[in-house]
């Protein structure tokens, strides 16, 4: 083992230790599907995962139906897929940049890579986005390989990575787009083989997919495309917040300081990944147009698309830390060739070493900041919600044909969560529903005791479950509070307060339906 690939252990072992060890965040909305979806398939309920869960793709649900199975069902565990997929890309994106500008490049551009905060917050939660990052490197790296050298295995293992990995998040199939321009750019001497070739990489990737549409059924055809066009109309609003002069430049801004205290990139690595993408286009050697057209493909796919978002577009991650881990290198070199010349004056050959101290100085205080402020990032969501211990205390009061409700679902508390902890001991399996069925805190809710009394009835529930959401605070576009909400559901007389768990403002209320 070289030093280079020692370095890189190294940093492997302590991101991982890192991300590990940094905090457990609190539970998202999104993170349900796969922490249900791998629970499920844990369990063998092949069927209720193909129902509920199938029009989402299945790679990262299996990783984690495995680590469930190897380490019990958990969150904490649930996880592990997305830091597994995490480390595999600074991997990748080590061995990428070193294929193709040598080691310094590779291991400076991977640093690069872990230290963006946006990566590090993905990468904490259980969501697709590691596993795009992953997959979406993979099929590029092998497809680069086969544009150097003509060679069948590598074009094969390149689509078993596009149809894995669209199985892994769907999005990917942009790469597909990538490697098409990248084959008219740069195989013009032989373009037509090189495209027949192509076509069969494509009817390998699609061969690897239909086994999976054929089991989920093309009747799931609007939830898929919902998961592939990167979420619903409620989008829209987030999208416009800039204005609607500001679209082709959205995700400049969006990598970088989307909104208050938040930089998915740091805005000084991304001024080095831009500025390594302009050297390329300087340079246009023919990895250098490898990557300007991967970059440039991402972006505008992706801004054409009207949903927007800067998760979206982290397939952009790897080729700018390559980018930026290009532009360090190349320069360090020029100061370096400068203050090594004899033909240069002393005064000259100072401000070199100057210019490279400061350079050096600047990158490291950077990267150094960047993994600070992904670190910060992701402490503000290390809070607990008690819903462990609420659903444990329920599932104690409950007979097998009680339901349970949870009451104004929120991007920290959903019935989903409530089934995961439930249904972690196989032998309980109640209902678990949520009123209203929209989350409160990004739909205005409609809530009304009277209906909820009409379903409590209908549903033989038991006890609900109310998150206290600050008590005071208003949920989404409306005045409505967890006061409200409880002074509304005791003036029918048909609900008890049971107890309590947790801490204010994140407590969780146990009432009781009588």
């Amino acid at each position: 083992m070289n030093k280079w690939r020692l370095a890189l252990l190294v940093l492997l072992v302590a991101y991982a230790a890192f991300l590990l060890r940094s905090g457990f965040m609190v539970i998202q909305w999104d993170e349900m599907s796969h922490l249900r979806g791998g629970q499920l398939l844990a369990q063998g309920r092949i069927t209720d995962y193909v129902s509920s869960y199938g029009y989402y793709p299945p790679i990262y649900d299996l990783v984690t139906s495995g680590y469930f199975t190897l380490f019990g069902i958990s969150a904490e565990v649930g996880r592990l897929a997305a830091v597994t997929f995490a480390v595999l890309s600074v991997l990748l994106v080590f061995e990428f940049a070193n294929r193709t500008y040598g080691p310094k490049v590779a291991l400076v551009s991977s640093v690069f890579l872990a230290a963006m905060p946006g990566f590090f917050w993905v990468s904490k939660f259980a969501m697709l986005e590691s596993a795009l990052i992953f997959f979406f490197t993979l099929t590029l790296f092998f497809f680069f390989s086969w544009i150097r050298v003509d060679r069948n295995k590598t074009l094969i293992l390149s689509a078993l990575a596009l149809g894995v990995g669209f199985l892994a998040k769907y999005q990917i199939a942009v790469a597909g787009i990538v490697m098409a321009v990248a084959i008219v750019w740069l195989c013009r001497d032989r373009l037509r083989v090189r495209f027949s070739k192509f076509t069969l990489l494509a009817l390998a990737a699609v061969l690897v997919v239909v086994p999976w549409l054929l089991v989920v059924g093309f009747g799931k055809g609007n939830d898929l495309l919902y998961a592939i066009t990167a979420g619903g109309e409620d989008r829209v609003a987030y999208t416009q917040r800039f204005g609607p002069f500001t679209l082709p430049v959205f995700y400049l801004i969006e990598m970088t300081w989307p909104y208050f205290n938040t930089h998915p990139i740091f805005l000084p690595l991304f001024a080095l990944g831009l500025l390594g993408l302009g050297l390329f286009v300087y340079r246009r050697k023919t990895e250098d147009k490898f990557f300007i057209a991967w970059f440039l493909i991402v972006y505008l796919v992706f801004t054409f698309i009207p949903n927007k978002q800067w998760r979206y577009v982290v397939p952009l991650f790897p080729v700018l830390a390559i980018s930026a881990g290009s532009f360090l290198i190349f320069s360090f070199g020029k100061l370096q060739n400068g203050w090594k010349s004899l033909e240069a004056s002393l005064n000259r050959r100072r401000f070199f070493k100057v210019a490279a101290v400061a350079l050096v100085t600047f990158t490291a205080v950077s990267a150094a900041y960047s993994f600070c402020d992904g670190y910060q990032w992701t402490a503000r969501y290390v809070i607990h919600v008690p819903i462990s211990e609420a659903t444990n205390f329920a599932a104690s009061q409950v007979s097998q044909n009680d339901s349970i409700a949870v009451l104004c679902p929120n991007n920290s508390f959903n019935d989903e969560m409530v089934s995961f902890f439930l249904e972690a001991n196989e032998s309980r399996r109640n209902q678990v529903w949520q009123y209203p069925e929209l989350a409160v805190d990004a739909f205005k809710p409609d809530f009304n005791a009277i209906h909820l009394v009409s379903l409590c009835e209908e549903r033989n529930t038991k006890l609900l479950l109310l998150y206290e959401y600050g008590q005071t605070e208003p949920f989404f576009n409306s005045t409505l509070t967890t006061i409200k909400v409880w002074e509304e559901m005791n003036s029918t007389g048909r609900f008890e307060y049971v107890e309590f768990f947790g801490e204010s403002p994140r407590a969780i209320y146990v009432l009781s339906f009588t």
